[in-house]
This record gives structure tokens, C-alpha cells and sequence, in this order.
């Protein structure tokens, strides 16, 4: 008898399972294979899962307003730029344009961290050039050279639309975010003095920028939500995502990648004060405070669910997460995406 009441139970509990709804997505499409997803244990469901039908009717509330975030234009929200008065040296941030931001601009070009040309007038060598942008570091004269511009990629017009080679830029800033990373300094995304000398020295010594595919994301809050991975001006993924409910709403604008976590566990309180901690959240890219490109597990993707994160598919983080390094460009935007 005792077996026979375990049999039924288990054949119950299986039934049970057979019937409760997957957590999982099939929002995403690639134009290259897939990475392999992680294994999650159904134990752990339970605990990163929220209410579909609250979260949907959450979701038809107000989205946040473009008027009054960060435009398109700002910085990533680390750090603001330090001001010029009492302060030693050159500081070059998001925003400032002139001479100094395109000698900044031509440096970053020269060193391979611009995805960007620049050819000077003058048909100078290579060497001469590093070596006239250098002195003019060195000398706190910041000259710009006469020459040519051109992006190495016309696409999307979202990414195109932020360059000006006269200006500090958000591809600025995360040109100068990989080369803070690359030389060991902390990465705010502004050219200070530290950068400065820096950068001098590294055109002095002929040094290069790793070769690494330019990534660029781009997320739209216009339902259904979604994100656009773009590699070397090409689109590679597209796929369905979460951004921040009303009360934690994601911040519009464009900002830089400033650190990156294979997993992390996620704790703090809900909007209504309730805690939540969330261990093992793979594939994580912070790029502004405390939102951040990551993987998370719902029962459904598309729509407002997040306290200010972008939460992906798990395949989806995992292919983002791979091309994803230090300066790469997020843009929340309001606007439908196009292809």
C-alpha cells in the first residue's frame, strides 16, 4: 500500500511539472549560432521569477519621460566631470568641443580606439603624426592636426547620429573608457590629467589598441521591448528584453560599459521596500550606476519588469556578454527600432 500512495504521488508531481509554464524565451534571433546557455536548476525558478499578469498591468502604466533624463549626449553617471577652476591640467569630458576634444579625437583615432579615420592633410608618416600629438600633450597646447574624418561603419543611424569629430561624444567617452581600462586607470570616460599623460606616452612608444570587434547596443523601451547587438556595423542579435518598471525606470540616453561581472549576485529592495537578493546573475555589463546589461530568468520578455536593469533570455546575455567589453556604447531610446 505504501508503494502504491509514493507511485501515485510521484506521477502526480510530475503531472504537475509537465503542466507549470517554462520560464524560459524564444525572443531572439541571430544571425550567428547561438553561445551555449547556462544550466539553471528549476530550484532556483521560483526565486527569480515575478507575476506575469502584475507585471503586465504594471507595465500599461506611464513609461518614463525622455524630458528631464539623460540625453543622448551625457555622460555614464559614474562620476561627474570635474570642473576646470583650481583643478591642474586639461580635463576633456562629454560635451566639450573645440581644439582640445579634437586633439582628443585624433589621439584616440591615431592609437586604433576610435572607430574612426583620420587621415591629416599634411600626408605627415605615421610616426610624425603620434609624435605632434604627444608634444602637444605634453606641452598643454593640445594643437589638432588638419585632415580627414571618416566612421568606419554607417550603421545604425542611432550610433552614426552621436559622433562629431570637433566634439567629446558619448563614442568619445568610450573610446576613452577602453583605453582607462587598457592602462590600468580608473574608468570615468573623461580625459583628465592622468589620461592625458597617459595617452602622450602611449603615441610616443607606437602603442596600439587590442583588436577587438566595436559592439554597440541599442534597447528600445517601445513595446515590445527590445535590443539590437551591433558588431562592426552589422546586426548580429536581435531580442526581446525587459527595462525598469515607472517606480526604477531605466535612464534614457547613451552611456559606456564601465565593469563587467560573469555572474554577480543581485541584492537590495523592491520599489515597496521588500528585499530581494538574487545570487548568480550571469553575464552582467553595468553602464550606468546601478543598471546594467544582464541575464535573468522570466516567464516572459518584452515589457517593463526590471528596477532599472535590461534583462535578456540567458543565450541572448551570453552572446551580448562575449562581445561586450569596457566602452562599449548602450543607448536606451524610446523610439521603434529599425533593422
Amino acid at each position: 500500500m505504501r508503494t502504491r500512495w509514493i507511485h501515485w504521488i510521484a506521477l502526480v508531481l510530475a503531472f504537475c511539472v509537465w503542466l507549470s509554464p517554462l520560464p524560459f524565451s524564444f525572443g531572439a534571433t541571430s544571425a550567428e549560432p547561438e553561445l551555449p546557455s547556462p544550466n539553471v536548476p528549476p530550484s532556483a525558478w521560483n526565486s527569480l521569477q515575478q507575476d506575469w499578469k502584475s507585471l503586465q498591468n504594471l507595465a500599461q502604466t506611464a513609461a518614463p519621460s525622455p524630458a528631464g533624463s539623460q540625453n543622448k549626449t551625457s555622460s555614464s553617471g559614474r562620476a561627474a566631470k570635474p570642473s576646470n577652476h583650481g583643478a591642474p591640467g586639461v580635463v576633456i569630458g562629454v560635451g566639450d568641443v573645440g581644439p582640445e576634444a579634437l586633439w582628443l579625437n585624433e589621439s584616440l583615432a591615431v592609437l586604433g580606439y576610435l572607430p574612426a579615420t583620420f587621415s591629416p592633410s599634411a600626408h605627415e608618416s605615421p610616426q610624425a603624426v603620434r609624435l605632434a600629438l604627444s608634444s602637444g600633450a605634453r606641452a598643454q597646447t593640445f594643437k589638432p592636426l588638419q585632415g580627414t574624418w571618416k566612421l568606419r561603419y554607417d550603421q545604425p543611424n542611432a550610433w552614426v547620429s552621436l559622433w562629431s569629430a570637433n566634439e567629446d561624444t558619448p563614442i568619445t567617452e568610450g573610446a576613452v573608457m577602453a583605453f582607462e581600462a587598457q592602462h590600468h586607470l580608473a574608468v570615468d570616460g573623461i580625459a583628465g590629467p592622468e589620461v592625458i599623460r597617459a595617452l602622450a606616452q602611449s603615441l610616443a612608444a607606437d602603442e596600439s589598441a587590442p583588436q577587438v570587434p566595436y559592439s554597440y547596443i541599442l534597447v528600445t523601451t517601445a513595446l515590445p521591448e527590445t535590443l539590437q547587438l551591433w558588431i562592426n556595423g552589422k546586426l548580429v542579435l536581435t531580442s526581446l528584453c525587459n527595462t525598469g518598471i515607472p517606480q526604477a525606470p531605466t535612464p534614457y540616453g547613451t552611456y559606456g560599459v564601465y565593469v563587467q561581472y560573469a555572474s554577480q549576485e543581485m541584492k537590495g529592495k523592491d520599489p515597496n521596500g521588500t528585499p530581494y537578493d538574487d545570487p548568480g546573475v550571469p553575464y552582467v555589463s553595468y553602464f550606468y550606476k546601478g543598471c546594467a546589461v544582464h541575464g535573468f530568468i522570466r516567464q516572459k520578455y518584452g515589457f517593463p519588469q526590471s528596477l532599472g536593469c535590461v534583462e535578456l533570455p540567458y543565450a541572448a546575455a551570453a552572446k551580448v556578454f562575449a562581445y561586450t567589453h569596457i566602452g562599449t556604447l548602450v543607448t536606451i531610446t524610446p523610439s521603434p527600432l529599425t533593422s
